[in-house]
């Protein structure tokens, strides 16, 4: 049994009462640490500064005053009430149950992480004016769960951007370090964003923190997605029988969320992809989605996380049955036809529906036969639609294209990817622009299309060149921030240290 435990702050991770444990106590060895603390001499596990496990040992082992309970703990001080919030009662209680007895399994497998896209971060995130404040105010700093959730740009009570301190969460290497200065400093990270980045991202922490903070129910992923359904269907991007209208999803959706935004929050959309993650998103299958896109598409849709789980019924897809039974006297109804069609004797069956309006569509829908043979068809043709000449369509389209790429590599800024999207867009043409006819213009926007790596190269060497131009000190981080990838990304670090050489 131990004889003390550090006073426990709002929001702190237990990672970090550990961490100033260990250095209240003065001890080295990590080893010693986990066995005075959890009588185990094994480690806690992988990933155990988000998820510990053992945590009834740990209770058992509190001084006998102490009121910590195991629930407490997990939901108050551990990343489980947002990494479970869109799993089943039974996923939830599984883990839960694992976290407090130890049960040996992989968490992060459990809860959908290790299969994911979406990535945590590899180093404990933290806010530049909280650890000022809590110095000025505490006289230490902790290391708080909020800024640890995936796509957590900006700390949402200074609105500044959060920074990577040197602590990895990986358990395989990490080391109980509190949060002090030999972790992280003071100085703010220099925020390359723009505001609509800012805007967006704290709206969705605002979310987040109703998971981490509030949030306590569970919804069966049928569910969730019975009311994504309903969502869709009443912003018109489903029909009344629950049937997606994906390409027009699609469409608003990159509209509403910058690409480059959803590139930070490591969830990219590729439009030409049959199998990208919003076409599967609302499907009723038993894949995990992560935390982050559930919230991505609930602020597409403008609701609040709360809505979703304090409701209590939902409808998704249905069958509309439509009851085409005649509901007037077919003799009336002949009877008005033949009077209008003796009353407008020139008139052809496009004249008459003009004329008749409901009376025959009525007509033509529950007496089809009888309507064809008494209502006279057309006198005159109509004159013929004159036939697209492709092949100049297409040159005259090859010409736009090109010069729709020269504007994209001329523009100003941060630069855009040269895909057949944004080509069209510069254009001002819908969809026929992807006509298979246009041959020539087809081939082309293949040809041009800038694959993911050489767009990242061109991004990474503009944010250099301007940096050089602005006489910024050139780093990996900041190259990093200002071609708008964030600071954690492992691969877009590497490519970066390439290009410098």
């Amino acid at each position: 049994m131990i004889n003390f435990l550090p006073l426990i702050y709002q929001d702190e991770l237990l990672f970090s009462v550990i961490c100033r444990y260990k250095q209240m106590c003065g001890m080295v060895s990590k080893r010693a640490l986990e066995l005075d603390l959890f009588k185990i001499y094994k480690r806690m596990g992988r990933k155990s500064v988000l998820f510990p496990q053992n945590l009834s040992t740990f209770v058992a082992n509190l001084p006998p005053t102490s009121e910590l309970t195991v629930q407490e703990i997990i939901f108050n001080h551990t990343m489980y009430p947002f990494y479970t919030a869109f799993l089943s009662h039974e996923k939830s209680d599984s883990v839960f149950n694992s976290m407090a007895e130890g049960s040996g399994k992989s968490i992060e497998n459990m809860v959908g992480m290790a299969g994911s896209k979406v990535k945590s971060n590899d180093y404990l995130k933290y806010c530049p004016l909280c650890f000022k404040e809590d110095m000025e105010q505490l006289g230490e700093s902790y290391w708080r769960r909020l800024p640890q959730i995936p796509g957590a740009l900006y700390c949402p009570k200074h609105q500044v951007l959060y920074k990577n301190s040197n602590v990895v969460i990986t358990d395989s290497r990490v080391a109980y370090l509190c949060a002090d200065e030999d972790t992280f400093n003071t100085e703010l990270a220099v925020d390359v964003y723009p505001n609509q980045f800012k805007e967006l991202n704290l709206k969705y922490i605002e979310n987040a923190s109703y998971l981490l903070f509030h949030n306590q129910k569970r919804k069966e992923l049928s569910f969730i997605v019975k009311f994504y359904i309903d969502k869709l269907r009443e912003r018109g991007f489903a029909s009344k029988g629950g049937s997606l209208y994906i390409n027009k999803l699609l469409e608003a959706f990159l509209y509403f969320y910058p690409s480059d935004y959803l590139e930070l929050m490591q969830s990219s959309v590729d439009v030409g992809q049959e199998t990208n993650w919003l076409r599967l998103f609302v499907r009723n299958n038993n894949k995990n989605r992560s935390p982050l896109r559930h919230l991505l598409f609930l602020q597409f849709l403008n609701v609040g996380v709360e809505e979703l789980f304090e409701s209590d019924k939902v409808i998704g897809k249905r069958t509309v049955v439509r009851n085409h039974a005649p509901s007037y006297s077919i003799e009336e109804r002949r009877k008005e036809w033949l009077k209008l069609i003796e009353e407008n004797p020139t008139a052809n069956r496009s004249e008459l529906k003009r004329i008749g309006k409901g009376l025959h569509t009525w007509i033509y829908i529950n007496d089809r036969d009888w309507y064809d043979k008494v209502t006279p068809k057309l006198n005159t043709r109509k004159k013929r639609t004159e036939t697209i000449d492709w092949e100049k369509r297409d040159e005259e389209c090859l010409a736009l294209a090109k010069e729709a790429v020269a504007k994209l590599l001329q523009t100003e800024g941060k630069p855009i990817r040269i895909i057949p999207a944004n080509i069209r867009r510069v254009i001002g043409v819908k969809r026929w622009f992807y006509n298979k006819s246009l041959v020539k213009t087809g081939q082309y926007l293949k040809e041009v299309t800038e694959d993911i790596k050489s767009y990242r190269v061109r991004k990474i060497k503009w944010a250099i060149d301007e940096m050089i131009k602005n006489g910024e000190k050139l780093t990996v981080y900041k190259i990093q921030l200002k071609a708008g990838f964030g600071g954690g990304n492992k691969e877009i670090k590497k490519l970066i240290e390439q290009i410098l050489g």
